[in-house]
C-alpha cells in the first residue's frame, strides 16, 4: 500500500507512458527474493519442487489473466491491497476473482483447466527450470542476470514519488517480504512456496462454502492479512477513504476479476504466484506465463484504451 505496488501498472506503463518506475521495483524485488531463497535452499531451510513444463496452459492462462487485469484496473495483489484503502471496485474484483478461481480449480470450469494442463513436457523432477534448460548452475545464471541488473538499477534515478515510497524502497521491502514468506509458509507446515494468491483465494471460498478446516492453509491467512495490513497503512498515512466507481466501471471491474480468476488457475498462478514467486525459483512455466501475462496486458491496453484514443 505504501509503495503503490501493482504489477498491472508496472507492465502497462511500459507501453502506455514509457515509464519503468514500478517495473524497476518489480525487478528489484524479484532479484532480492531469488538470491535469498536460493541461499535458504543451500542452508537446507527450503526445498523447491517444480512440476512438468505446462507450456500451453501457461501461454493461454497468462494471456487471459493479462486481459483481465486490464479490465479490472489492477493485479490480484493490488486489488486485495486496495480493499484496505476503501476502494469498493477492488472489493468486487477480489470477490469475482475468488469465485472464478474456485470454479476453475474445483468447479464447473475445472475440465477446461485440466485439458490445457494435460499438454505438458515432462522434464524430470525439479528440472523444469531456466537454469536446467540453459545448462547453467542457478548461481551462475543469477550472476549473469542480476549483476548487470544491479548496475542498471543502482544508476537509475529515483524521482520523489507523489505519495508513498520510492521504487527502490518498495522493491527492497517487497523482495524481503517475498523471501521471508517462503520460510513462513514452510515452517507452518504448508507447501514450500512463497507468496501466492490464486490457490488460497479458491481455498477460502471452499472453506466458506463447505466449512472444511483443511482449506485454511497458510496462504489463506496471507491473503486475509493483505487488506488488513493495507488498512493500517492507509489509516496511518490518512489515506483511507470509501470510494466507489460508476456502475458501468464497476461491471467492467467485475468482469475483469472473473477473467483474472480463470486465467490464473489455467496458468498455475497469478502475477504473484508466477511472476514473482515462480520466477524466483527460475520456473520455466512461470517464465512463459509471465511473458504472456505481459502480452495480454499490452493487448488489453491497446484494444480497450489506446485504440479508442487513436
Amino acid at each position: 500500500q505504501r509503495g503503490r505496488f501493482c504489477m498491472y501498472t508496472a507492465f502497462r506503463d511500459i507501453l502506455l507512458i514509457r515509464d519503468l518506475t514500478l517495473f524497476k521495483a518489480y525487478l528489484l524485488a524479484l532479484a532480492i527474493q531469488t538470491v535469498l531463497i536460493h541461499l535458504f535452499q543451500e542452508l537446507g531451510w527450503l526445498s523447491f519442487f517444480l512440476p512438468s513444463f505446462f507450456w500451453l496452459s501457461a501461454m493461454v492462462g497468462g494471456f487471459i489473466f493479462g486481459l483481465g487485469m486490464t479490465l479490472a484496473g489492477g493485479c490480484s495483489s493490488s486489488s486485495y491491497s486496495r480493499i484496505g484503502e476503501g476502494m469498493v471496485g477492488s472489493f468486487v474484483v477480489v470477490v469475482m476473482f475468488i469465485i472464478a478461481a474456485a470454479a476453475t480449480s474445483g468447479g464447473a470450469l475445472m475440465p477446461l483447466a485440466a485439458m490445457l494442463r494435460s499438454v505438458r513436457i515432462d522434464m524430470g523432477e525439479n528440472s523444469a527450470t531456466i537454469s536446467h534448460v540453459l545448462g547453467l548452475n542457478p548461481w551462475l545464471l543469477m550472476l549473469f542476470l542480476f549483476l548487470p541488473l544491479a548496475v542498471w538499477l543502482y544508476r537509475s534515478h529515483s524521482s520523489p514519488p507523489q505519495r508513498g515510497w520510492t521504487w527502490k524502497r518498495t522493491g527492497v521491502g517487497l523482495g524481503l517480504v517475498a523471501a521471508l514468506a517462503w520460510l513462513a509458509s514452510a515452517w507452518s507446515g504448508d507447501l514450500h512456496y512463497g507468496l501466492r494468491m490464486t490457490g488460497p483465494s479458491a481455498s477460502l471460498l471452499f472453506y466458506l462454502a463447505g466449512g472444511d478446516a483443511d482449506n485454511l492453509n497458510w496462504g489463506v491467512f496471507e491473503i486475509i492479512g493483505i487488506p488488513i495490513g493495507a488498512f493500517f497503512a492507509a489509516q496511518w498515512s490518512h489515506e483511507f477513504q470509501w470510494r466507489a466507481p460508476k456502475p458501468a466501471r464497476l461491471m467492467q471491474q467485475a468482469l475483469g476479476g472473473a477473467i483474472m480468476g480463470v486465467g490464473a488457475v489455467m496458468a498455475g498462478g497469478c502475477n504473484i504466484g508466477n511472476s514473482l514467486t515462480g520466477m524466483g525459483i527460475l520456473s520455466l512455466t512461470s517464465l512463459v506465463a509471465t511473458v504472456f501475462l505481459i502480452l495480454g496486458t499490452w493487448s488489453g491496453t491497446y484494444f480497450f484504451f489506446l485504440r479508442r484514443s487513436i
